[in-house]
């Protein structure tokens, strides 16, 4: 009997991948009908936008950079960061400064004061001193007894070797107690009386017989237009002829005065025709002239230098605070350049705080070693003068 031969048949493999791959597409249908999918598909949206823009940009660069301790990574996009270097140096540049001229001050307070701090300057304008400006060059004069500012100044003797402070009260007159007051100083105190005080003249010849050394405080032109220096006051407005008669009125005020120095003046005195007007004048009369210095641009000293003219400046302001501890701060830096240079010269008022902590001061200074002096006797120093 023939043995029946069984023949093993090959199966082939189930063709599987069709199936998953339509049961794929069919959860995928599924999960993108859903919230969660859809939510998932914008993520991988916004995924690929922001990694096409990173590339558009120029790349990522993931080095760490130190902002005070943690490390970020940053995007290198050069336009951008140019921007904000711009924006970083616009705002790195400092503002100009504008010039503030202190409120309309009540009557004993008539003197502006001096425009040097950083934030009273005009843009454009050399930074403020801090140090007390060089005086001009003294003029290649002569002075001798018979110059108006010789003659009339009060005979004093310095001692050799000690350095002199000459302190010079101006506004004196404005509030007649307070002008009683300042004349009640020692002698040694300069006085500079307001040319339109009334009863100026009775009041100077009373400072006179008591010994101080006279000045005329003439107005002259604030910045501030809101701010009044007086009647009569010097402009650069006005002509050279309004310049002059106005002028000679203030220097008819009284006799015997050494010369004048200004009320306010921080814009007058910074006009070089309209001070040539008044230097002119000065120099004819053979008067002094003391530069206030209410503003460190001013052109009074050098250009009195030039023309020949009897001349010194203000070193230290001693009252822009009406309070004794810092007039006396001030009365030390006047030691301070008197020490360093031979000699300093101080503008105070005759405010009572301002002379109390001056009466207070004046024996301690001597002690020192310091004299007080009037303000001739600087000037004859600086100047080389006799008499």
């Amino acid at each position: 009997m023939a043995r029946r031969t069984r023949t093993r048949s090959r199966r082939r493999p189930r063709r599987t991948t069709g199936r998953h791959v339509a049961s794929g597409l069919l959860a995928a249908r599924r999960l993108a009908g859903s919230g969660a999918g859809r939510f998932a598909l914008g993520v991988l949206i916004g995924l690929g936008l922001g990694f096409g823009a990173t590339l558009y940009l120029g790349g990522l660069d993931l080095s760490p950079r130190n902002t005070g301790g943690a490390k970020v990574t940053t995007v290198n996009a050069t336009r951008i960061q140019n921007a904000e270097d711009s924006r970083a140096a616009s705002a790195s540049k400092p503002a100009a400064p504008r010039i503030v001229e202190p409120a309309v001050p009540p009557p004993i307070e008539g003197e502006e004061a001096a425009v040097d701090p950083a934030a009273a300057r005009p843009a454009g304008s050399p930074p403020p001193d801090t140090q007390p400006a060089a005086a001009a060059p003294a003029p290649a004069v002569a002075w001798s007894g018979d110059a108006a500012w010789v003659r009339n100044s009060v005979a004093f003797v310095a001692p050799q070797g000690r350095p002199m402070i000459a302190v010079v009260l101006d506004d004196v007159g404005v509030a007649r107690g307070h002008a009683n007051l300042a004349i009640d100083m020692p002698a040694a105190i300069t006085l500079s009386f307001m040319t339109y005080a009334d009863g100026v003249a009775e009041m100077a010849a009373r400072a006179r017989a008591k010994g101080h050394e006279l000045m005329l405080h003439v107005p002259m032109e604030p910045l501030d237009k809101d701010i009044d220096p007086g009647p009569r006051a010097l402009t650069i407005e006005a002509s050279d002829g309004e310049l002059l008669a106005r002028l000679n009125w203030d220097l008819a005020r009284f006799p015997g005065y050494i010369g004048i120095n200004n009320h306010m003046g921080s814009r007058f005195t910074q006009d070089e025709r309209g001070m040539r007007v008044v230097l002119q004048e000065l120099k004819r009369r053979n008067l002094l002239f003391l530069d206030s210095r209410t503003i460190a641009t001013t052109v009074g000293d050098n250009l009195a230098a030039r023309m020949g003219v009897a001349h010194v400046m203000r070193d230290v302001f001693l009252d822009d605070e009406m309070d004794g501890a810092a007039v006396l701060k001030q009365l030390a830096q006047a030691e301070k350049i008197a020490a360093a240079k031979g000699q300093a010269i101080a503008i105070g008022h005759p405010h009572p705080a301002t002379l109390a902590a001056i009466r207070a001061w004046m024996p301690e200074a001597e002690a020192r070693g310091f004299v007080i002096v009037p303000l001739s006797a600087v000037a004859k120093q600086r100047l080389g003068a006799s008499g």
